[in-house]
């Protein structure tokens, strides 16, 4: 018989659970084997230490005092999630700061701008359409250039200055809880070389 087999009997032995055969094996690796001895006298120890304790006997109160315990814990935990609660900041989807709205109002201005000054009545009413400025030549021009542009060249222009532009509102209008997430998961699906 190997040891291993021999310490898994051990306390069927001590408990008298073990059919002759299968004793008497054991009692012959036990004759031949000094570590299993070992093992049999430590548990034979703990054995007859624990057939030997004395039983302690419960207090009266000990149900009632377990359920209030039980009640008790309950209820502080239930406190304790309510004030991480309180101390936790809630989540507001539109909640822009002071420079998220001046760009939202500069973009705004600009794309209500852009829509005036392409219409005949307001274009003559504003020194853009006179061109007393400076600016105002440059603007002109290269609005003419783009409008002589290939469609299917303006198209892709405009397309991708749009999508940028709608990002960017987006992301602006979105607060910097949700653009903390978005360029987070942004970052994940970027490639690493």
């Amino acid at each position: 018989m190997r040891c291993s087999r021999a310490i898994h009997l051990l306390q069927f032995y001590i408990d008298q659970q073990l059919p002759l055969k299968q004793m008497r094996a054991l009692e012959n690796h036990l004759s031949d084997c000094a570590a299993c001895r070992h093992e049999l006298i430590l548990l034979e120890t703990i054995d007859h230490a624990l057939t030997n304790l004395e039983s302690v006997k419960e207090p009266p109160d000990l149900t009632a005092n377990i359920m209030r315990r039980v009640a008790l814990t309950t209820k502080r935990a239930a406190e304790r999630a309510a004030e991480q609660a309180r101390k936790e900041p809630v989540f507001v989807l539109f909640r822009p700061s002071l420079p998220e709205l001046v760009a939202v109002v500069v973009l705004a201005t600009m794309t209500t701008f852009g829509i005036f000054i392409q219409q005949p009545a307001f274009s003559s009413l504003i020194s853009l359409a006179t061109r007393h400025d400076g600016v105002s030549p440059v603007l002109l021009d290269g609005w003419k250039l783009l409008l002589s542009l290939n469609s299917n060249t303006l198209m892709l222009f405009f397309w991708v200055i749009g999508t940028i532009l709608g990002i960017w509102i987006t992301l602006v209008l979105a607060g910097s809880e949700m653009r903390n997430m978005w360029l987070k998961a942004m970052m994940d699906r970027l490639p690493v070389w």
